[in-house]
């Protein structure tokens, strides 16, 4: 009886050393090219050409490059798109903090956009104020939306993009706040880079 039960725990063992060989992710491959010759590495490996030593690694950070703006991102974030009839809204998603830009074939008012997500979340929930801010080059007019929600503190900022192709953009930062109503680190963070990296191209 003791040697069938030790002979099954080696067997378990063994699985579960093995599992857990097996469960490490595939390494992502990046091909390379130097002066036509094609090399292969995984993900923050090197490869030596010419006696210098090429290191290649994904960067962290992904592009975004829709409507009227460009700017970078971190890569986990998760990207949607959507559209309808003269409408046209992208999303990135991470933690704490999302990203929206909207963008109308129509002119719409701000004010008009700011009563709709005051009635999207309900009034006793919403505080709206002035909200200015500078991003790059951009100076940025817009409102800001303070929403208390079953304990959960959110704040939306939402701008007008001056753009001169006759359509409405509006950008918006929604940040899920600290319990003592600061600002998430992920939304300190993404505001950095799009501070570094953001670009109006109309």
């Amino acid at each position: 009886m003791y040697k069938n039960t030790l002979t099954i725990l080696c067997i378990l063992a063994f699985s579960l050393c093995i599992t857990a060989q097996d469960s490490k992710a595939p390494s992502i491959k990046i091909d390379i090219e130097v002066n036509g010759e094609k090399y292969q590495v995984e993900d923050g490996g090197s490869i030596k050409v010419d006696g210098k030593t090429i290191t290649a690694k994904t960067s962290d950070y992904l592009s975004f490059d829709f409507g009227a703006l460009t700017f970078d991102y971190p890569k986990h974030y998760a990207y949607e798109f959507e559209k309808d009839l003269g409408y046209r809204n992208w999303t990135l998603d991470g933690n704490d903090f999302i990203f929206m830009y909207f963008e109308y074939e129509e002119n719409i008012a701000l004010n008009l956009f700011i009563e709709a997500m005051v009635q999207r979340f309900g009034e006793d929930n919403c505080k709206v104020s002035d909200k200015n801010t500078q991003l790059g080059k951009l100076r940025l007019k817009g409102k800001r939306i303070d929403i208390s929600l079953i304990g959960t503190l959110l704040s939306y900022d939402i701008y007008e993009l001056n753009t001169n192709d006759g359509k409405t953009h509006f950008i918006s930062f929604q940040d899920t706040k600290n319990d003592d109503g600061t600002a998430s680190t992920e939304s300190k963070e993404m505001m950095k880079i799009i501070d570094k990296t953001v670009k109006i191209k109309l």
